[in-house]
């Protein structure tokens, strides 16, 4: 299988899109944290007001060791929870940080509710629960919203 980016990164760092997200897993997070266009394309991204999304690994992994937030609440992968500092870290599956525009959530269990709160964010919480209405999900599990 090969995958292949809809753009390379450079265009990206200097294009007009309103999100960047980065995905997780430990290896892409590791390749993400060692990239200095990407770093740099995510503290452009905080520091033009544009949101930067972060999932599973890349919040521990890329955010906090290059100090991006360092007032943004923010969760991620449980298990790298120590990564994060404890007045940052909120156990929740999503974390919306108004104050900085940074999302982040848990993994991939948590990866719709990311992904709606996203759509939420970028096109309303109308086109959210629209969304949302759509698909088969367990009671409970749709908190995108908080």
């Amino acid at each position: 299988m090969k995958l292949l980016a809809d753009a390379p990164l450079v265009e990206v760092a200097d294009g007009e899109y309103d999100v960047i997200v980065l995905p997780g897993g430990i290896k892409g997070a590791e390749c993400f944290r060692d990239s200095t266009l990407l770093v740099e394309t995510v503290k452009q991204f905080h520091r033009s007001g544009r949101i930067v999304a972060a999932i599973c690994a890349a919040p521990a992994t890329v955010l906090v060791p290059h100090d991006i937030f360092p007032i943004g609440n923010m969760t991620g992968f449980p298990t790298l929870k120590d990564k994060i500092p404890a007045e940052q870290w909120l156990d929740k599956r999503v974390v919306w940080d108004a104050r900085v525009k940074l999302l982040t959530s848990q993994g991939p269990g948590t990866a719709i509710d990311f992904g709606l709160k996203i759509i939420d964010l970028l096109v309303g919480r109308e086109k959210a629960h629209e969304v949302a209405s759509q698909l088969v999900m367990a009671a409970g599990i749709y908190n995108y919203y908080e």
